[in-house]
């Protein structure tokens, strides 16, 4: 078999020689999992993008994919050798109106599989009719169809449809369907029986063990959580005896195992899991292993050490079918382990750990993703141990932030490395280059321990007109608006109470507390003056609210005054002219949420990376943590404000220019971005130099970062409860949480 290492894949350096240095548990751990990737050569199918499964029978590999027609599709089948020698090609022709689904094969070759046929016909608003039918197929080899049987029987469900199909080790077919129903067929397609299911709680998919028998993944409303049962078709019972894996259910696909009972993928690698087990093992780790995948598609395990599988690749979108083999740790080049803790990985990153894996000489980047330890029953399950491990000291190399890690605590702590000095250091990377606001709004004390190398604007919108042209301004300001507009005007459209104290906290709640100082202003006439402006809104809206006439004109309520102003979360120039000329058709300003400090408006970072303080590897996290800033990394955002003005400036003048694509002769085709008001499209036309300045001027004055604090919101949300049911006075509450919160405060700073 002539194999196709891939060139992305290359970066695992298998050495027969032990390099120098000794070996920590994080080195050791790096090498258990690699594997290493070899595309399975498919030299019949042109478009790999095109395979939607595969399985293996025998020494058979089959590879099934679709082909879209002039008039219609295709279904192919290619069968081969597994070093890719004697392919055969199998083309079934579909009409537009058919589906070929759920294919199989037995031992001889023959095919199996749910032909769907529709007929859909809307000419007639008051007839509208579709007519789903479905059949049970064999094909011989070569694609002929031998036999159909109809599916649906006697059922009486308008929207009948196939649940799964399974063929069974004896030869029978086994059938799912929507009516709850398990029926069994012989190889002749001929009906043996028919079992309703309809007593079995939360059916889902089926997963055909190695040895045939299958499992159902069911829900339990019990314990508010999936788990696995075993099926028994003739009887049409499930199990008893239920399994539930470690973590998310919803986190796995479930494959039949070699060596396990099941081979589990998610987005980090494979694991092996038998029924009963506490915990799953690791078996393939795709960053371990300089795999740029964040899943495995239709997984065939060989053994546990050997598996197929199909990935798309994270940078090229290509769809390879891959052969994966365990690597013998003494054989996987030892390098220094950088340790990087995230509570959800930032996409960006995880290609760039892979390509610094894969390139770096010295470092490799290990991750713990801490969403890992999240369970069915507490979702904050893994970033409360995140926390934890923090606190006691078990602090990584890198630390990806979000909103729920309490960043001012750690950085009051000392855990963070100021990263001017690197920065400074850096030939390449100079201060001046980036957008100064930003940076200064992540400093502390004159220092950056955060960098955020792309960012959004959170604010609120409202038309010039109302607002005036420059930002900033007081609940005071807001009052005296809303007086002079016609009664029934919304300040917000939809927006419940919890929601605009979450936008009032996120955006302008630096005038209450001051995490530097520990200055807390919760008693303050500012505060109270909020709380007043919040009780207008309503605790919930029942379903009359959100009526046909509020649909069909909600995308005119801004245009049209009926709402005042407009949450935004501001990406870029074209989500600035997007609300402009669409939302608004005429100027706006980004005005920002009322604050005493006319600072309402706060920079999101789309990625906040920090380095801790106590790295031994310091030289290693900067040579990874420095791509963020460089041109290579900033000249590829697209969605987001890069921290880069040489980038801005090429966006800029993107924005100035109608939207584009290459179409199929490589031509350039323009299009117009459009608005719909009232089924009418309004052409959004490209920027002026004058409104990229305008916003532009916005953008570089907001200097405050986005914060979020579940613990502060839910103080709030406790203590505003009385005085929102009219039991309290806005000043009693105020008093209350002023007491709460600065407890809160001193005990996390």
């Amino acid at each position: 078999m002539k194999k196709i290492i891939i060139g992305l894949l290359a970066g695992i350096m298998v050495l027969s020689l032990a390099a120098c240095g000794g070996s920590t548990q994080e080195e050791k751990n790096s090498k258990e999992h690699v594997y290493k990737a070899e595309e399975v050569a498919l030299n019949d199918i042109e478009d790999k993008n095109s395979i939607s499964s595969f399985f293996l029978r025998g020494d058979r590999l089959y590879v099934i994919g679709y082909n879209w027609l002039e008039n219609g599709r295709e279904t192919y089948i290619v069968s081969q050798n597994l070093d890719g020698s004697d392919p055969v090609m199998t083309t079934i022709s579909l009409t537009e109106n058919q589906s070929l689904n759920y294919l199989t094969v037995d031992e001889s070759g023959n095919f199996y599989g749910v032909m769907d046929e529709y007929f859909e016909d809307s000419s007639d608003p008051d007839n509208y009719v579709l007519q789903d039918n479905y059949y049970l197929v064999r094909l011989d080899t070569e694609g002929k169809e031998l036999w159909r049987q109809p599916l649906q029987g006697d059922s009486q469900d308008d929207y009948y449809y196939v649940s799964w199909m399974k063929l069974l080790n004896d030869g029978r077919i086994a059938i799912m369907d929507s009516a709850s129903r398990i029926t069994l067929y012989d190889t002749q397609g001929q009906q043996q029986k028919s079992v309703d299911m309809k007593e079995e709680e939360g059916m889902g998919d089926a997963i055909q063990m190695a040895d045939g028998n299958l499992l159902i993944l069911s829900y339990s409303s019990q314990n508010n959580k999936y788990g696995l049962r075993r099926l028994d078709v003739d009887a049409g019972k499930l199990s008893q005896e239920e399994y539930f894996l470690p973590g998310l259910s919803s986190s796995y696909s479930y494959y039949p195992g070699i060596g396990y009972d099941l081979m589990l993928v998610d987005n980090y690698g494979v694991s092996g899991y038998n029924l009963g087990d506490e915990n799953v093992t690791e078996l393939m780790n795709f960053i371990d292993s300089d795999i740029n995948t964040s899943y495995i598609y239709s997984l065939v395990a060989v053994s546990d050490k050997e598996f197929y599988g199909t990935i798309n690749d994270n940078l090229t979108g290509s769809t390879m079918l891959m052969k994966f083999t365990k690597v013998d740790p003494k054989d996987v080049m030892d390098k220094k382990v950088l340790t990087l803790a995230c509570n959800g990985l930032n996409w960006d990153v995880r290609n760039q750990i892979v390509q610094f894996n894969k390139t770096n000489q010295q470092y490799r980047i290990r991750i713990t993703d801490y969403t890992q330890y999240n369970t069915d029953e507490d979702y904050t399950r893994g970033v409360t141990k995140l926390n934890t491990d923090i606190a006691s000291g078990n602090v990584p190399d890198i630390l990806i932030l979000d909103t729920n890690l309490p960043v001012e605590s750690y950085i009051s702590k000392g855990l963070f490395e100021d990263l001017y000095p690197y920065i400074d250091k850096d030939e390449e990377l100079k201060r001046d280059n980036y957008f100064q606001n930003v940076l200064t709004a992540y400093e502390t004390n004159g220092k950056l321990y955060q960098m955020v190398p792309s960012f959004t604007i959170f604010t609120v919108v409202g038309k010039t007109a109302d607002v005036g042209a420059e930002p900033g301004w007081t609940m005071e300001d807001l009052n005296a608006l809303m007086a002079t507009k016609p009664e029934g005007t919304q300040v917000f459209a939809g927006e419940i109470r919890g929601s605009v104290l979450n936008y009032s906290i996120q955006l302008a709640g630096g005038q209450f507390i001051d995490w530097k100082t520990g200055e807390c202003k919760f008693n303050s006439d500012a505060f109270i003056s909020l709380l007043e402006f919040l009780k207008q809104f309503p605790e919930q809206y029942d379903d009359s609210y959100y009526t046909d006439e509020y649909w069909r004109s909600y995308d005119s309520m801004w245009r049209n005054g009926e709402v005042l102003l407009n949450v935004s979360y501001m990406d870029g120039f074209s989500s600035y002219n997007y609300m402009k000329k669409g939302t608004y058709g005429e100027d706006i300003t980004l005005i920002g949420f009322p604050s005493a400090d006319g600072k309402g408006s706060a920079i999101m970072p789309n990625m906040d990376i920090v380095m801790s303080s106590k790295s031994k590897n310091k030289d290693g996290v900067w040579q990874f943590m420095r791509y963020f800033l460089t041109d290579d990394y900033q000249n590829t955002i697209e969605y987001g404000w890069p921290l880069s003005l040489k980038r801005i400036d090429a966006l800029s003048e993107k924005a100035k220019k109608k939207q584009s694509y290459e179409d199929e002769n490589g031509k350039i085709v323009e299009y117009d971005q459009t608005y719909i008001v009232g089924g009418m499209e309004m052409p959004i036309t490209p920027m002026t130099q004058e409104e990229i300045d305008e916003v532009l001027a916005v953008v570089k004055t907001i200097d405050k970062p986005y914060s979020y604090d579940q613990n502060l919101i839910n103080i709030i949300s406790e203590e505003t409860a009385p005085y929102f049911a009219g039991q309290k006075n806005a000043k009693e509450v105020a008093d209350i949480i002023q007491s709460r919160v600065q407890i809160y405060v001193n005990e996390n700073r």
